[in-house]
């Protein structure tokens, strides 16, 4: 679930900016690939120390390649997370899928997925049905 491109701006042609970034992609990707995003781990250092990079590190890569914080970036990884849920499961309560995407409290849940989305989980299982 790539969400943004590997095509970062960067300052010059600094051979240690691309490797430490490159890095920094590497682990985002593998922790990515792994549904990391769906651990309970409320804060960027917790983040950071998951994926293998240093905070600082994590946070300058996300905010240039997505344009967002690292805790809206894994925001909007587990809201499409639950999007897939909703769609392939639509007897799945919505409270599971809460819970099967890190977030424990369905009315935060909901509160997130109309933030991203901008309309309730119910009514976008509903669309996406029909």
């Amino acid at each position: 679930m790539k969400l943004f491109s590997r095509r970062l701006i960067r300052p010059g042609n600094s051979d240690a900016w691309e490797q430490l970034y490159g890095r920094v992609a590497q682990a985002v990707d593998a922790w990515i690939d792994a549904r990391g995003y769906l651990k309970v781990l409320p804060t960027l250092p917790e983040i950071a120390g998951d994926i293998g990079v240093a905070p600082d590190h994590l946070s300058n890569y996300i905010r240039i390649a997505t344009g967002d914080t690292v805790l809206g970036w894994r925001k909007t990884l587990r809201i499409e997370e639950a999007k897939m849920l909703l769609r392939e499961y639509p007897s799945l309560p919505v409270s599971a899928v809460a819970a099967m995407v890190g977030i424990g409290d369905k009315s935060n849940f909901k509160r997130q997925f109309i933030e991203e989305v901008h309309m309730s989980p119910a009514e976008w299982r509903a669309q996406a049905a029909g």
